[in-house]
C-alpha cells in the first residue's frame, strides 16, 4: 500500500495540476476547444510546463543541493516557504506571459486559481502544514465544476474518473502519514474553493 500511495503521490503531484487543468479544459470543453488553435494551444501547455513544473523542479532541486530542504518531500513545515514563495514567482510569470496572447478567459482563470490557491497555501502554512496534493488535485475538481457552470456542459465520465483520482490522493497522503486527515481536508478545501471560484466568475487580471 506505501508503495502505491508514493505512485499516486508523484502521478498526482501538484506541480503538475495547472497542466492537467488546463489540458481537461482544452479536451474537454467545447468552448475552449473551439477556440484555440493546436498552434496556440501547444505554446499554452509550454508555458505551462515550464513556469508550473520545469522551473520550480530545478528550483526545488537548487534548494535541496544548496541545504535549504532536507528532503525533496518537504516534509517540515518551515522549509516549505522557500519552495513556495519562489513557485508562486514562477506562476505569475507564466500567467504574465499568457496574458500577452489573446485565449480563452478560461485558461486565464485557471492559472490565477492556481496562483491564488498557492497563495493561500503559504499564507496558511506559516503557521500550519497543509496538504498541496491535495489542493491539487481538488483544484482540477474544481476547475472542471467551474466549466460545467460557465459553459453548460457536463460529462460524468470525467467527473467520476476526478472524483474517484481525488480520493486516492487523500488516501495516499494518509497512507504516507506526510499529513493527519484535517490537513488533507483543508488543502481539499483550498484547492476546490480557489479553483472554482475563480472559473466559474472567469476571473483574470
Amino acid at each position: 500500500m506505501r508503495r502505491f500511495a508514493v505512485i499516486v503521490s508523484a502521478v498526482f503531484h501538484p506541480m503538475l495540476m495547472p497542466l492537467a487543468c488546463v489540458f481537461v479544459a482544452w479536451k474537454f470543453d467545447w468552448y475552449v476547444y473551439g477556440r484555440t488553435t493546436e498552434e496556440m494551444i501547444r505554446m499554452v501547455f509550454l508555458v505551462i510546463a515550464l513556469s508550473t513544473i520545469a522551473f520550480p523542479a530545478i528550483n526545488v532541486l537548487l534548494l535541496r543541493w544548496y541545504g535549504v530542504l532536507s528532503s525533496l518531500e518537504t516534509p517540515l513545515r518551515k522549509e516549505r516557504n522557500a519552495p513556495f514563495i519562489s513557485t508562486f514567482f514562477f506562476f505569475a510569470l507564466g500567467y504574465y506571459m499568457l496574458r500577452k496572447a489573446i485565449l480563452p478567459p478560461a485558461i486565464y482563470s485557471i492559472m490565477l486559481g492556481c496562483i491564488l490557491a498557492l497563495i493561500l497555501l503559504s499564507l496558511i502554512n506559516l503557521k500550519w502544514k497543509i496538504s498541496a496534493h491535495s489542493a491539487g488535485i481538488a483544484g482540477l475538481a474544481g476547475t472542471v465544476f467551474g466549466l460545467f457552470r460557465i459553459h453548460s456542459f457536463g460529462n460524468t465520465g470525467l467527473m467520476a474518473i476526478i472524483l474517484l483520482a481525488l480520493g486516492l490522493v487523500l488516501t495516499a497522503r494518509l497512507i504516507l502519514k506526510a499529513h493527519n486527515p484535517a490537513q488533507v481536508y483543508a488543502g481539499g478545501v483550498v484547492g476546490f474553493i480557489s479553483l472554482y471560484t475563480s472559473v466559474s466568475f472567469e476571473l483574470f487580471i
